[in-house]
Order: structure tokens, then C-alpha cells, then sequence
């Protein structure tokens, strides 16, 4: 075999055994999906002001939130959905459907591991979620500071519906949304 075929193939092999799988979250992946969410909210201080990112954190810190969380997971009232490699979450969704129309709350891809497809897989599967529960759109916020998340939206079919000044903590934010065929 020529050199070049040798090292397409090798990468190629690294690239499949190294690929995320997207899940739904179980009960038993609690206390991991919340310290990788927290990584994440952590590592958004680099695009998102601490007066976004500190009230998030506190408030998944708390007893009841964190009781409320499990109660929803349990009870499959929502979307909830992880990526792991090698048995570690390395990525999130988090949304649930109301009225035909699934609201995508989080997506999240801890630092190391961005610009590897996770995320892109992780809302292929929110969108087989959101078909199954007979949703006909998926729709999300973002803040205009998100440009890697603003690139990943749109290069997955979302579109821009709207923008919200002074929202979400005060940050302004746009509305997102894709509509499901």
C-alpha cells in the first residue's frame, strides 16, 4: 500500500475509535453529567460575562435544584442527552417539547473536547428526540457571544427568528430554530 492510503486509513481508524456516542442520560449518570456540565458552564467564562455564568453554577450547586434535575430525569419529562468517550460524558443536551415545538435549554461540549463533531452529533440525535416526541421545530436562545455555538446552529440548518434585548440576565440573546422534515 502507498504511504498516503496507509496514513488516510490509520487516521481514519483513530478518528472511528475515538468517536463520541450519544445517549439518553440515565438516573446513574447523575453526579457525572452534573460535574461535566459544570466544566462547561466554567469554560463559557471565556465568551459570557461571570454575572451570566456565576447565577448558573450557584443555582446547580443548590439541594433543590439539583433534586428537581434528577426528578426530571427520572420521570423522562424532557430531552436529556449525553456524549461519552471512553465511559467519561463529555457532552450535553438538554431540552424537552411543548406544543409540537422542542426547545433546546443547553448544548455543551466540555473544552477539550470541541470541534471533533460532538456537538453536531449531539443535536442530529436531539432532532431524532424531538421527531419521535412528534415535535415539527426545534428552537433555541443564544447569546450573540456564542460564535462557536452560533456556527454550529447554523451550519445545522438553524436560522435566526428573532433577537431579545437585555433578556436572559441582561445579556441580549437570539432566537434560533429549525424546522424538522
Amino acid at each position: 500500500m502507498r504511504p498516503a492510503i496507509v496514513n488516510t486509513i490509520n487516521t481514519y481508524i483513530r478518528w472511528e475509535a475515538d468517536m463520541a456516542e450519544v445517549r439518553a442520560v440515565t438516573v446513574n449518570d447523575f453526579e457525572e453529567l452534573l460535574e461535566c456540565y459544570v466544566e462547561i458552564w466554567e469554560n463559557l467564562r471565556e465568551w459570557l460575562p461571570d454575572s451570566f455564568v456565576d447565577p448558573e453554577l450557584e443555582s446547580v450547586r443548590k439541594t433543590e435544584s439539583r433534586e428537581r434535575f434528577k426528578q426530571r430525569i427520572e420521570s423522562n419529562d424532557g430531552i436529556f442527552l449525553i456524549a461519552e468517550e471512553k465511559k467519561k460524558i463529555i457532552g450535553v443536551a438538554l431540552g424537552r417539547e411543548y406544543g409540537g415545538v422542542c426547545n433546546l435549554g443547553f448544548l455543551g461540549v466540555k473544552k477539550e473536547h470541541r470541534h471533533k463533531g460532538v456537538g453536531t452529533n449531539l443535536l442530529s440525535r436531539f432532532f431524532k428526540e424531538a421527531k419521535k416526541r412528534k415535535a415539527h421545530k426545534v428552537s433555541l436562545h443564544t447569546s450573540p457571544n456564542l460564535l462557536p455555538a452560533i456556527k454550529l446552529y447554523i451550519k445545522n440548518g438553524f436560522i435566526p427568528e428573532g433577537f431579545l434585548r437585555k433578556h436572559t440576565r441582561g445579556l441580549d440573546m437570539i432566537i434560533y430554530s429549525k424546522f424538522l422534515e
